[in-house]
């Protein structure tokens, strides 16, 4: 008996040292990880930073009434403040905002070119809250697409100014006035316009008789 209370003792204390051991180690490795959090939303904090693109006048007039891209501007200006929960609800935010903007394009810039710059954007802030949840957040890679994110806002505004200027080209001297005449004559003299062919029948030949198909030669005498 004596010798398993030994035993008893020995592996409880063996135990209660296991569990002791394991604590600190789970202390010792929740503060590592938390100043590596610190030290994450640091740099976040000193880098965080959008470019949002300034329209032109011509462009502005479009967009006044753009709600959807109002509120996206503001959201991406807006720096978070706090630990690494207010950045993740941030760049969730931003994608709800982003994809609110790329479905209300205003009428004038509702082109194919310009939704699929929105759609790049979009993809491009969602890949940015993805690296921003993720465990150990990589602060590189985070400013890497924050760098992506300002270039497709600015290719769209640029897409914008494109479209104004292309739209704002003048015709060639003289072609107005002349697509204006021609429109003219076709509404004053509707049969003078080109008509399609006509299809007629084509006559067969007409088969001459003459020796071995059935004709005859008449007889001299």
């Amino acid at each position: 008996m004596k010798y398993l209370k030994i035993i008893a003792i020995l592996t409880f204390s063996v135990l209660l040292y296991s569990c002791e051991d394991d604590k600190e180690q789970r202390v010792a490795q929740a503060k590592r990880i938390e100043r590596q959090n610190d030290s994450i939303v640091k740099a976040l904090a000193k880098n965080w930073k959008f470019n949002v693109p300034s329209p032109t006048a011509k462009v502005q007039q479009q967009i006044d009434n753009w709600g959807e891209w109002e509120q996206l501007k503001s959201e991406l200006l807006q720096r978070p403040a706090g630990d690494l929960a207010t950045y993740r609800q941030k760049t969730k935010d931003l994608v709800r905002k982003a994809e609110l903007a790329r479905n209300t394009i205003p009428a004038a810039f509702r082109k194919p070119q310009v939704s699929s710059r929105f759609d790049v954007l979009v993809t491009k802030i969602k890949s940015l809250h993805t690296f921003v949840s993720v465990d150990p957040v990589s602060p590189k890679k985070v400013f890497e697409i924050m760098g992506s994110v300002n270039y497709e806002a600015a290719s769209i505004f640029n897409q914008f100014d494109e479209m104004i200027r292309i739209k704002e080209i003048p015709k060639e001297i003289g072609e107005a006035e002349m697509l204006r005449a021609l429109d003219t004559v076709r509404h004053a003299n509707p049969d003078a316009q080109p008509q399609p062919p006509t299809t007629t029948t084509p006559q067969r030949p007409q088969r001459s008789l003459s020796p071995g198909h059935g004709g005859f030669i008449k007889k001299q005498n």
